[in-house]
C-alpha cells in the first residue's frame, strides 16, 4: 500500500501534509492561504477534515520502513527541490504545479530533507527532520496527531 505525503516548500521552510484515515487529501486553493491556513486548505471539503498538517518549520517527516512512499511536491513561491540524499531522492518543486516522486525507505533511522535549489538568502535553513520507522509505529504516530478539522474549523 502506498504512503502519501504532500510537501510544500516556501521561503525558507517545508510544510508537510498527510492524508487522514480516508486516504485522500482535501482540496486546496491559493486564494485561501493565510497565516492561519498556510496551505490554503478548503475547509468546505469533507476530505480535508482528517488531513494532518504541519505548517512551515513545525513538522517532522515520518515515513514507513520498506513501504512505497509517494511525495506530492508543491511550492508557494519559488523553485525548491526536496532532497533526501540518504535515499537518492530529489525532485523540483515548481510554483503552480504538483510534481511527484516515489521511493521505498530501506533504512530505519533519523535523516534530513534539505532544499537542493538555491532559493534565496535563507536557503541554508530549509531543512526538515525525517524519521523512518516500521509502518505500525508511523500509523500510530499519525493517529495521535491533530486533524485539520480541529485546526481550521
Amino acid at each position: 500500500m502506498l504512503f502519501l505525503v504532500e510537501i510544500t516548500g516556501e521561503q525558507f521552510a517545508w510544510n508537510v501534509r498527510y492524508p487522514g484515515p480516508d486516504g485522500k487529501f482535501g482540496k486546496t486553493d491559493p486564494k485561501l492561504i493565510s497565516t492561519d491556513n498556510p496551505l490554503g486548505i478548503d475547509i468546505s471539503d469533507e476530505a480535508a477534515k482528517d488531513d494532518i498538517v504541519f505548517p512551515a518549520g513545525q513538522g517532522i517527516l515520518y515515513l514507513p520502513l520498506n513501504r512505497p512512499v509517494v511525495f506530492l511536491i508543491r511550492s508557494k513561491d519559488v523553485i525548491h527541490s526536496p532532497y533526501l540524499p540518504n535515499f537518492r531522492v530529489k525532485q523540483d518543486a515548481v510554483p503552480g504545479m504538483t510534481t511527484r516522486t516515489w521511493f521505498v525507505p530501506k533504512k530505519e533511522g533519523e535523516f534530513e530533507l534539505a532544499c537542493a535549489e538555491l532559493c534565496g538568502l535563507g536557503h541554508y535553513r530549509m531543512k526538515l527532520p525525517v524519521v523512518v520507522e516500521p509502518a505500525e509505529k508511523v500509523e500510530e504516530w499519525l493517529r495521535e496527531q491533530t486533524p485539520a478539522a480541529d485546526l481550521y474549523y
